[in-house]
């Protein structure tokens, strides 16, 4: 097969994250593999060079991507097209349609419609309304649509005009087998307090600015580390310095190491308002974390099986997130490492790869 993967960027986020894990699993099993990105640029784009061809397709604006990506599916002239997000899935239609080529279409689905877009404003009020039109014409002519978890699935499945055997769930291609190792019965210690991890991308959807206020409840000692760029840097950093928290919680920028990060925590903490699978949470799973998370729409819960893996709290509660941290943090919480790593198996590349290929290869049937 040759599958062209269509991104808006490289950042480092979920959605690119799992994307690199996908083409990079499917090049090792022989299939050739490109990016079209509507601007070659974030972290994560030197990893994505090294492994296939990456297309710019609208470095001078948005007014070239139909075009450019018309003429690219022209002449790479992939058997698939894998999409993910409304706005990039509904370009990419009307690309597929240009380029008057027969390709198989996949769009994934990463998150929840209704609040995907949200903002407390009458900006983000206009994006969730085009976001659910560029959906609906997405959904209505992909061939096929991959959901990240069971929650999304379901969200779809409520919102749109679909049928069920038209949505998938796949899990993310997060862990590798080597992944699966025990974790070190140390104790990471920053002056003498336990570590606490958050990691994701810094906006409002994580909920970074949550748990820096429920972190102001919860008794001393302790030290947060926060993982992660993005706009809402200085927002976070102002009000670490409005509650006097500067020597306690710091924001350490962007990594490309979750897992030698998550193995030094005493504790991990999801504090989104929204998501579709938290991939951050499988990797907190493997490196057997305590956890404290957020019963947010969706994934969260499907992880951690309405509690049985980590501590679930009502979302966007500043003083239930501050208890349960604080539960932890005493000790009265334990989850056997064992159990934690069997939970993660699930979430390896190998199940996510052998079901994406499956679906890719059937839909090629199909069209012959």
């Amino acid at each position: 097969m040759r599958i062209l993967f269509v991104l808006p960027r490289m950042i480092t986020g979920g959605i690119e994250r799992v994307t690199l894990n996908l083409v990079k699993e499917l090049r090792n099993r022989g299939h050739d593999c490109a990016f079209a990105l509507r601007k070659a640029y974030g972290e994560f784009l030197p990893e994505a060079e090294a492994l296939c061809p990456v297309y710019e397709i609208a470095a001078k604006g948005l007014h070239q991507f139909v075009p450019k990506l018309s003429n690219l599916i022209r002449q790479w002239q992939p058997t698939h097209i894998v999409s993910a997000l409304a706005d990039v899935g509904f370009l990419t239609y009307l690309a597929i349609k240009h380029s008057n080529q027969e390709v198989c279409w996949v769009h994934s689905v990463h998150g929840p419609h209704d609040i995907i877009t949200v903002k407390p404003n009458v900006m983000g009020r206009l994006r969730f309304r085009l976001d659910n039109f560029f959906a609906a014409i997405v959904y209505k002519n992909t061939d096929k649509i991959i959901a990240v978890s069971n929650g999304v699935r379901q969200d779809i499945l409520n919102k749109f005009q679909c049928s069920e055997d038209k949505v998938v769930t796949i899990y993310n291609p997060v862990l590798e087998n080597k992944h699966l190792v025990p974790k070190s019965t140390t104790t990471n210690f920053v002056n003498n307090s336990p570590k606490i991890i958050a990691l994701g991308r810094l906006t409002r959807q994580k909920g970074f600015d949550i748990l820096i206020q429920a972190m102001q409840k919860v008794p001393q000692p302790w030290h947060l580390e926060i993982w992660g760029d993005g706009e809402e840097k200085e927002n976070l950093q102002r009000l670490i310095d409005v509650l006097d928290l500067n020597t306690s919680i710091t924001l350490k920028g962007s990594t490309n190491q979750p897992f030698n990060i998550l193995r030094q925590a005493d504790l991990f903490v999801l504090s989104s308002r929204f998501e579709g699978l938290p991939t951050v949470l499988i990797e907190a799973i493997c490196c057997q974390c305590n956890i404290v998370s957020t019963d947010c729409p969706y994934g969260a819960a499907e992880i951690l099986e309405n509690g049985r893996w980590g501590t679930l709290v009502e979302n966007e509660n500043i003083q239930a997130l501050a208890n349960a941290i604080t539960k932890n943090l005493n000790k009265k919480i334990h989850i056997a490492p064992n159990w934690l790593i069997q939970r993660a198996q699930p979430f390896t590349k190998e199940v996510a790869i052998d079901q994406w290929e499956n679906i890719l290869k059937n839909l090629k049937g199909d069209i012959k």
